[in-house]
């Protein structure tokens, strides 16, 4: 799970002046205001976050880009508990099931996926925090619990600067003009 940013961002100084727990707050609530703003209908609409390229899913329905969203939460909560279980090998994450039509099925695994990541780093040990980790995703050779929780706090605002921009295929009639046809 490779991230794209400015150079430097790799350099452990960096994340060491930003609390990981206040990122992970602030972008999940940039994502949480945006989803509650959006339009349950706009869920299949096309859209396209450039950012995301590395991991595959830069381009797809925006329902379907959550599920993969929740997805990686719940990546990053298998390999926090494995390191809490001594376990360095490869760890994958059953699937949930969720189908990406079904929205407010996707809200639940959003705010679960999230859950279970937090879940997982508030019970790792203390020198997780200070050494370096190797997750087993592709192109990753080491980094830092608090530099991989600041990525998805980045990737919650990423998120939701995105769905902010949707806007509908057709025009939504505004709850006062319904049922009010001349």
């Amino acid at each position: 799970m490779a991230h794209n940013g400015s150079p430097g961002i790799d350099n452990f100084k960096f994340f060491q002046s930003i609390d990981p727990w206040t990122a992970l707050q602030d972008g999940r609530r940039q994502l949480i205001d945006a989803l509650d703003a959006c339009d349950p209908r706009l869920a299949m609409q096309m859209l396209t976050i450039p950012e995301f390229a590395n991991w595959g899913d830069s381009t797809g329905p925006l329902s379907a880009l959550l599920l993969a969203h929740a997805e990686r939460d719940r990546a990053h909560a298998a390999f926090f508990a494995s390191l809490n279980a001594g376990d360095t090998t490869r760890t994958s994450t059953p699937s949930t099931g969720v189908i990406a039509g079904d929205w407010a099925a996707v809200r639940s695994e959003i705010d679960a996926a999230r859950f279970a990541m937090l879940e997982a780093a508030a019970n790792l040990s203390p020198e997780c925090w200070e050494r370096p980790l190797f997750p087993p995703w592709e192109g990753i050779v080491e980094e830092y619990l608090p530099s991989l929780l600041i990525v998805r706090a980045m990737c919650d605002g990423i998120l939701a600067g995105a769905i902010a921009a949707l806007t509908p295929a057709v025009p939504v009639p505004s709850p006062a003009r319904q049922g009010h046809a001349r």
